[in-house]
């Protein structure tokens, strides 16, 4: 029978490895600007991530330098989608306002007003969002759909995940259950 250190001892050895394969993912579309997200138009943004079997622990969407074209009231919706074809997809609603994506996914945000002076924005997904990006990501595609309701300028759009393997978690539980049975027969 092993004795408690050198239990100890092994079992830091096997968990460093896997504590270790947390990971970062970063997705732009093409173009990265989204065409500069016209107010005439509406855009998918499919992603296939190729991660496999992954759990996402967070995740942010950057845009960088975003700003309205004019000073009029204006309105950005972005959604998280299901699933979408991989790339840009365009559509035309003719600055209808209103969100064409309302019912679809997870609305993520609803922007008013922005200015006409470019900022970066870093929209950090909540709790429950990455629980629905990870039940989306499952069959290996998601979907991020922008609906802008004004002209936005802005120098591109990135989506970043942080993840670890999913067999890496599945590890950690078999490790703690395995100490949680050895705790069991003394």
């Amino acid at each position: 029978m092993l004795n408690k250190s050198l239990l100890t001892i092994i079992c830091a050895v096997l968990l460093c490895p896997l504590i270790a394969s947390a990971d970062t993912a970063t997705f732009q579309p093409t173009p990265t600007d989204l065409y500069d997200l016209d107010h005439y138009r509406y855009y998918r943004w499919g992603i296939d991530h190729g991660l496999g079997d992954v759990e996402v622990t967070g995740a942010t969407l950057f845009f960088d330098n975003i700003r309205n074209w004019d000073n009029n009231a204006n309105d950005l919706y972005v959604h998280l989608l299901p699933g979408a074809p991989a790339g840009v997809a365009v559509g035309y609603d003719g600055q209808g306002g209103g969100d064409q994506f309302a019912g679809q996914g997870v609305l993520l945000v609803h922007y008013e007003d922005l200015p006409n002076v470019a900022q970066d924005i870093t929209y950090t997904f909540s709790a429950s969002e990455v629980a629905a990006l990870n039940s989306y990501m499952q069959d290996g595609n998601f979907g991020l759909g922008f609906d802008p309701d004004c002209h936005y300028w802005n120098d591109g759009v990135t989506l970043t995940m942080e993840y670890v393997p999913e067999p890496a978690t599945m590890g950690l539980l078999g490790l703690g259950g395995l100490g949680l049975l050895r705790r069991k027969r003394k």
